[in-house]
């Protein structure tokens, strides 16, 4: 009988192998070794965090905080180290969503043949 956890410990490995993870891993590398793009990403999360928290306690944002927030935006993404970063990532996200819809394939089945009686 397979161990389910032996496989997933293997998945994980092999997701970690795969060229969209080492990508990823390299921009992230590069993001964070590029002193201006580094400290834009860390400006603009920071930025987004607050606007984010602002808004969930009912707050609207100024003029003034929206129109930092969006130069902020906009240098980050003229920076190619940045690009680079968020091109990878998303190369990865959807490795990783294609990879979900293969795990969840049992359930589904499972859900559409015995769901709805």
């Amino acid at each position: 009988m397979t161990n389910i956890y032996d496989k997933a410990n293997e998945f994980e490995r092999a997701l970690r192998e795969s060229a969209e993870y080492k990508a990823s891993v390299a921009a992230s590398e590069g993001l964070y070794a590029d002193e201006e793009a580094n400290a834009l990403y860390t400006e603009f999360v920071s930025k987004q965090k607050e606007l984010m928290e602002g808004a969930q306690a009912g707050n609207e944002p100024s003029e003034e905080e929206l129109t930092v927030f969006e130069e902020i935006q906009q240098k980050l993404m003229g920076n190619a180290k940045f690009l680079e970063f968020v091109q990878a990532q998303q190369k990865l996200q959807f490795l990783i969503e294609d990879l979900n819809k293969v795990m969840y394939k049992p359930l589904d089945e499972l859900f559409e043949k015995y769901g709805n009686k």
